[in-house]
């Protein structure tokens, strides 16, 4: 299931990045967590996933990750910007990771 148009939606975007903003009334946030909601990590990975596939022009998947960091947690009101560039990916400053891609 995608999570673009739902989970979150792009704002801006170019060659190597894209800036999106979350919709704090989607039902992930009222389990994750009460009070504190913050963005699941399993979807900071499937975002990136979906954004590198638009990037791509092709559907993207993630065989593997290395070196992933969540440094700190992403809030449904943060605006993000997600760079995507020779199989590594930034969420700054929240997330890093390498992937190996099929």
């Amino acid at each position: 299931m995608a999570l673009r148009n739902s989970l979150y939606h792009i704002i801006a975007q170019d060659e190597q990045s894209f800036t999106i903003r979350f919709d704090a009334s989607h039902p992930v946030f009222a389990g994750h967590f009460p009070g504190q909601p913050i963005v699941p990590g399993a979807c900071l990975i499937q975002i990136a996933e979906e954004l590198a596939s638009i990037q791509a022009g092709r559907t993207v998947r993630f065989t593997s990750l290395k070196n992933l960091k969540f440094r700190q947690p992403v809030t449904p009101d943060d605006e993000v910007t997600v760079t995507i560039n020779n199989g590594k990916i930034e969420i700054k400053p929240y997330m890093c990771a390498c992937a190996d891609v099929q």
